[in-house]
């Protein structure tokens, strides 16, 4: 075999090697997005299922986005490193379709995320700084409006009384 033989034949095994990683990262950008819209439905699942009889008549009286003062059992004492930023109160739903969004993905989530995760989760595959940098300040408005808390470790997940 001549040493171009042989190079020639590295570079075509670079470019399938480079091929199945691509479609890898493509699958498991899909696989994530899967993810976490499976934890989605099956949080409001059990939500729906574990609401006590009658709950559907009054969620549905309450128009969305009407400012109620949540009940003293849904205010929660912060623990370990959470930290709640902003006032201690849930005004309602949060405004807005994007951050009814982040705040439900958020909240359903088996684990705190990142705002990079809740970027890729929201259906886009490979977001910019830019992007994320808009999510994550989404994300703190939404923690100092009490719908969310932040971690120390630049995490977010829901709050105690939303869970």
């Amino acid at each position: 075999m001549t040493p171009d033989t042989v190079i020639q034949r590295l570079e075509r095994e670079e470019e399938t090697a480079r091929a199945e990683m691509t479609a890898l990262q493509e699958r498991l950008v899909a696989l994530e997005e899967r993810l976490a819209a499976l934890s989605v439905t099956r949080r409001m699942l059990t939500e729906l299922f574990d609401a006590p009889p009658g709950a559907d008549e009054t969620s549905s009286a309450e128009a969305p986005g009407s400012e109620k003062e949540p009940s003293p059992s849904k205010k929660h004492s912060e623990s370990g490193k959470a930290k709640q930023a902003g006032p201690h109160k849930t005004q309602g739903t949060p405004r807005g379709a994007v951050s009814q969004k982040i705040v439900t993905l958020i909240v359903s989530a088996d684990r705190p995320l990142r705002a990079r995760e809740v970027t890729i989760a929201l259906g886009r595959s490979a977001p910019s700084r830019s992007q994320v940098e808009a999510i994550r300040r989404t994300c703190r408005k939404l923690a100092a409006a009490g719908h969310l808390q932040v971690l120390g470790t630049g995490e977010f997940t829901g709050t105690e009384g939303a869970a």
